[in-house]
């Protein structure tokens, strides 16, 4: 609770801060720029920006982005990279959508005016994912002298809170005198996550014992990419129990956003 109060009260600090100084500037140049940045549209993301002027070659804001929960995008290339069977079949029923809000200061390098050119931006992220899936397993069971495999599910659901911390390059090109083109190159940033998801469905001894051996397949794969994922679970006869503890978790920001000066 303290980090989530600690980032909401550096986003409002970074978004109205400027208050104070906004009369350095001549009214003659618009301050204030909302951005849509289309980039993430690809994978059906939907991502807000505002960027305030406080003074010449300096600017504050910030992004608001969300996903309506569906299918993991990019799942190809991500299973090319895991290359697990029970991760990858895990991933195939996955679904996901996730909140994030991104506070940021901005310096550009140019003399040209506010809002163009090169600029370097350290910024803070937010992200809420919310996660559900179904866990599969196979059971053999002998009857009658003969063995047979029967295949069983129980849906798992949650939630992932992410932290992470970094900057972006990029450049900033004036198309008109109220129209922009925002290119953001590549914004690394790193932190941690953290959550837990959970199923209920009652389980006989032999599926707690199967799945047990799911999840253990799940957590070698996910302790194997490049940052990893610590897990820790719990398998009872009422279901089952999935907690993310404090994990490196890394992304990188990019997009190519269109502002309107105002």
């Amino acid at each position: 609770m303290k980090l989530k109060s600690l980032l909401f009260i550096s986003s409002i600090f970074i978004l109205f801060s400027g208050a104070s100084v906004f009369g350095q500037q001549t009214d003659s140049e618009p301050k204030n720029m909302v951005k849509l940045n289309v980039l993430p549209l690809i994978s059906g993301k939907f991502a807000f920006e505002y960027e305030r002027m406080i003074k010449d070659r300096i600017t504050v804001g910030g992004a608001v982005s969300f996903r309506p929960s569906k299918g993991l995008p990019f799942l190809s290339t991500v299973r090319d990279i895991v290359d697990n069977d029970d991760l990858n079949e895990f991933l195939d029923g996955f679904k996901s959508g996730n909140f994030s809000i991104t506070p940021e200061a901005r310096f550009y390098t140019s003399k040209r005016g506010p809002f163009r050119g090169f600029y370097v931006a350290p910024y803070l992220k937010y992200t809420n994912y919310s996660l559900r899936a179904p866990l599969n397993y196979d059971l053999e069971l002998t009857a009658g002298g003969q063995t047979f495999k029967e295949s069983g599910s129980i849906p798992v659901k949650g939630s992932l809170n992410a932290y992470t911390a970094g900057f972006s390059i990029g450049f900033n090109f004036r198309l008109t005198d109220n129209l922009n083109l925002d290119w953001r190159l590549i914004g690394p940033g790193y932190g941690f996550a953290k959550g837990s998801l959970g199923g209920q469905k009652k389980l006989t001894a032999d599926e707690q014992e199967q799945i047990r051996k799911e999840l253990d397949d799940i957590k070698d794969a996910l302790s194997d990419l490049p940052v990893s994922v610590k897990m820790k679970y719990e398998v009872h006869g009422e279901g089952v129990d999935v907690k993310v503890s404090n994990s490196p978790w890394a992304g990188i920001r990019s997009g190519l956003s269109v502002g309107y000066r105002f």
